[in-house]
């Protein structure tokens, strides 16, 4: 009998969990939930093969002609400078979108309705609250991206400049010094932890997620603190990540018919 029930017991468990992933496996079809799926988490896997100092010799510099090794330098000087001059443009770029969230933010918080007694509409401040992390946190990533390219550039010419110039850009005066783009790089950290406080401190005020205060939950701020914990994932782990997986390319040929 014990063994039975234990049969049957097995059998069911067995057939609803093939429901549930027939119901899972169908419900997941639906393109646009792979995509934001796929938006959080990246699905691509790096595929590179590491190089020695002498493999990078053997393809950019043995056999070549000083004109063609000069070509790459040059090539890898102009890359550089084109991140340096990009690097300080999309400062400026987001510069000016923490100038706005600050100058929204003491706006509100000086407006006769975020004075009133009840305030009236918190959840505009939040959202402003929500703007600046959300630019402040794309600022420190991208810096540490355009980072990463400038370096990578800068190796390239490491590498290159002995058969043109000689050590010219490797040989410096001076054993330490202040990085601009590193101190620049902290000030955007800086902003992100300024809007967690502020955030902190907006949630501690209104007490938003309390499902026991008198206002209950403010589903507004629910959705708008999901949208951001979603979008600083997506920036960090998923979509928003460089990864140099394998590339395919489709190519595809317009019909033409002359006159």
């Amino acid at each position: 009998m014990k063994d039975h029930y234990r049969s049957r017991r097995k059998e069911t468990i067995e057939a609803i969990i093939t429901l549930i992933k027939y119901f899972w496996f169908r419900f997941i079809r639906f393109y646009w939930l792979l995509d934001i799926i796929f938006f959080l988490i990246d699905k691509d896997k790096e595929i590179l093969d590491k190089l020695t100092d002498e493999q990078y010799s053997d393809i950019f510099i043995k056999g070549r002609s000083k004109s063609d090794i000069e070509k790459s330098y040059n090539k890898a000087w102009e890359a550089k400078n084109f991140e340096i001059d990009n690097y300080w443009k999309r400062a400026t770029y987001f510069w000016a979108f923490q100038v706005a969230s600050f100058s929204g933010y003491i706006l509100i918080l000086n407006s006769t309705n975020y004075q009133a007694t009840p305030v009236r509409h918190p959840q505009v401040l939040y959202f402003i609250i929500c703007i600046g992390y959300i630019t402040s946190i794309a600022w420190a990533l991208i810096n540490r991206g355009s980072k990463i390219w400038q370096r990578h550039w800068e190796i390239h010419v490491d590498m290159l400049e002995d058969a043109i110039t000689g050590p010219l850009y490797k040989i410096v005066t001076t054993q330490k010094t202040f990085s601009v783009s590193k101190i620049n790089d902290l000030v955007s950290r800086f902003f992100v932890c300024i809007w967690l406080l502020l955030t902190l401190k907006y949630f501690i005020d209104h007490l938003t997620l309390n499902p026991f205060s008198n206002v209950g939950i403010d589903w507004l701020i629910v959705f708008a603190t999901i949208l951001i914990l979603y979008f600083t994932g997506a920036m960090y782990w998923g979509y928003g990540r460089g990864r140099f997986g394998e590339r395919k390319v489709k190519f595809f040929a317009r019909k033409f018919k002359p006159q």
